[in-house]
């Protein structure tokens, strides 16, 4: 199709949606795109690049964003980036309409300063902010995301898998707006790139299995004539499941795996009238078919976190499982589009989404946090009053804690789980319910970190460690003259820099971390820059700590016997010694050592640095040592 004919299609569109004083609206927009991409054209096909932005700005209307500002946005969401700087794009949009500039300016492309490309993750959280105070600057990205991954086979295999792996970025967040068939349609775009021979085979194993269960599945349907009329189920829909159903987002972004492809591959919908008829049926398909035990949800009353209702359970038909939604014909359309369904007519409602929108506007949130918080929920936990908050597998009490409010969540010392008490870092199970325990004097842990599963808990707890008032163990500090004392080597919250080594005896300086701990330089470390530092004073106990160090070598004969040889000629004791591979000639050893006083402990890292096989101090720290003897009592006892 040609670029005017692409015009007048979106136009015909715009009228149908929005009528035709926003298409006038609409009209400018594309002459302004027009000119800022003229000359311009696409890899794909050579097609004019402006093809491009039509399509996006037709996928609003299509997928029901109807809103002539997020329509021109559309149109206009390259132009800050590819517009010749003598058209000046940013105050001809400004001029034209300010709030599309800024929607328009949220979805364009940070450039790293260093190396002129995109700054990924900069760009993301920028998006992620602005679409906490307006959703639409998210669903266009998202349908430029969409419209771009139908193109991917232009490009090589590499670039076109790292192209998929940044699409699926946008799969989590579609999915918990509750925009199903969105998300599906970006996976199923970006999985043949993606991971192209898993996809092959799981695709082939559906089909076959989708064959094999199509007689089966229309004995089905004459047999459902019980459930439909007769004040009962108004239709019903017997939908094989798409590749999608079985993909899962994984923790690090833009990655996910495959499940393996086997039964339930049908869904059987009902679609019913009200809550009321929606029992009676699911009562019925119960005495009919049975039910497979654990498998009954209600979401009518306790909806999902995206906003999905229905009644579901599972039966067993022909030898197989077989999943069953319960549907009020008024929810059929939210359960697919989500925030996107009546847009035009009612306006969003992102009531259903506040969570994931105040998780989104938090300025220090890193890309794997709103990552972590779009993954799938499993866990729904109550409060005593019957509120449910829903969480990922294997949170604990302080995720809890933190969900319902943060002053909560900042003086939690543990919670009665069904009557129980727990500590704070106690996993949660399906179905608990849980009452916070508080005490004034209480602080958030960094111990936390290691045990929370959700972005709000995490997010709160490094803000709370970064504050004035946070304590870190094993440090004294004296804020007024900005000074501290370290009065332990081995508090867990300590991290000792590699680039300067600073051990017993050395003058130090330190600040506290993002995640607050706290870090230990030299004083005359090259990388203390900044007034943020505190001078620090050496104020340990006499004892027998441990030291752990983490080095590589070069993977050549008698490497270690120089390391071993450094030691014994220092009179230290080596306890345990572990190596791995990290390349075909770097080898990494963690060592644990004792026997001598810290301060001459110490004088290993230095003196490692001068063994001609090591190459660099990966990691080190202090702790007490590995105590032989309480072991071998402990065993003997046994």
């Amino acid at each position: 199709m040609d670029l005017a004919n692409q015009i007048q299609e979106l136009l015909d569109l715009s009228r149908q949606h929005l009528g035709e004083e926003a298409t006038g609206k609409i009209s400018q927009a594309i002459d302004l795109a027009c000119r800022f991409h003229q000359g311009q054209v696409r890899k794909l096909d050579r097609a004019p690049y402006v093809t491009h932005c039509l399509h996006v700005a037709k996928s609003c209307l299509e997928w029901g964003l109807a809103d002539t500002q997020a329509v021109c946005a559309a149109l206009l969401h390259d132009a800050l980036e590819d517009a010749p700087p003598a058209l000046e794009a940013e105050r001809t949009i400004g001029a034209f309409d300010p709030t599309i500039l800024n929607l328009v300016g949220a979805v364009s492309k940070i450039r790293n300063l260093q190396t002129g490309s995109g700054d990924l993750p900069a760009t993301y959280r920028r998006i992620l902010i602005a679409a906490s105070q307006d959703l639409r600057v998210l669903l266009i990205k998202t349908f430029d995301v969409l419209h771009n991954s139908q193109t991917l086979g232009v490009h090589g295999p590499t670039k076109a898998k790292n192209k998929a792996s940044l699409a699926l970025i946008y799969v989590g967040v579609t999915r918990r707006l509750g925009i199903m068939d969105l998300a599906d349609a970006l996976v199923e775009y970006t999985l043949p790139h993606l991971m192209p021979v898993q996809y092959l085979r799981a695709q082939k194993t559906i089909n076959d299995l989708h064959q094999r269960g199509a007689s089966s599945m229309e004995r089905l349907a004459k047999s459902l004539d019980q459930v439909v009329g007769n004040g009962l189920a108004e239709g019903f829909a017997i939908e094989p499941k798409r590749i999608s159903d079985f993909f899962y987002l994984t923790e690090k972004p833009g990655t996910g795996r495959l499940l393996l492809i086997g039964w339930p591959v049908y869904r059987l919908r009902l679609r019913v009238e009200d809550d009321d008829t929606a029992w009676r049926v699911l009562g019925k398909m119960h005495s009919i078919f049975g039910p497979l035990p654990r498998h009954v949800r209600d979401y009518l009353n306790a909806p999902r976190v995206n906003g999905f209702r229905a009644l579901t359970t599972r039966i067993i038909w022909d030898g197989h499982p077989l999943n069953i939604h319960v549907v009020r014909k008024c929810d059929e359309l939210a359960n697919r589009l989500g925030v996107l369904a009546q847009w035009g007519i009612s306006g969003p409602d992102p009531t259903r989404y506040m969570r994931l929108l105040a998780t989104l506007g938090d300025s220090d949130l890193r890309m794997s946090e709103v990552h972590a918080h779009v993954l799938p929920d499993m866990l729904d936990v109550y409060t005593p009053k019957g509120d449910r908050f829903t969480f990922p597998v294997d949170s604990v009490v302080v995720d809890f804690a933190y969900m319902v409010h943060t002053e909560l969540g900042e003086r939690c010392i543990g919670a009665k789980i069904n009557g129980i008490q727990r500590p704070p870092e106690y996993p949660m199970s399906d179905g608990d319910v849980v009452r916070i325990l508080t005490s004034k004097g209480a602080r958030p842990q960094r111990s936390w970190l290691d045990h929370v599963k959700t972005a709000r808990a995490r997010t709160l707890i490094k803000q709370a460690l970064k504050s004035q008032e946070a304590t870190v163990r094993g440090i004294n500090r004296n804020p007024a003259s900005s000074t501290f004392q370290l009065t332990s080597l081995t508090g867990k919250d300590i991290l000792w820099s590699t680039c300067c080594l600073a051990v017993p005896g050395m003058p130090i300086v330190g600040r506290l971390s993002e995640d607050g701990r706290w870090i230990v330089h030299c004083a005359n470390c090259i990388k203390i820059q900044g007034s943020q530092w505190e001078k620090g004073q050496w104020a340990i106990q006499p004892g027998s700590e441990a030291l752990l160090i983490t080095f590589t070598v070069r993977h050549r004969a008698g490497a270690l016997l120089e390391v071993l040889e450094l030691l014994a000629k220092m009179g230290i004791n080596g306890q345990t010694i572990q190596g791995k591979g990290r390349t075909a000639d770097i080898y990494v050893i963690s060592m644990e050592m004792d026997g001598k006083k810290p301060s001459v402990l110490g004088k290993v890292l230095h003196e490692l640095l001068r063994v001609s096989a090591v190459q660099e101090i990966l990691s080190y720290g202090w702790r007490q040592p590995y105590d032989t003897a309480s072991v071998n009592t402990t065993r003997s006892e046994d």
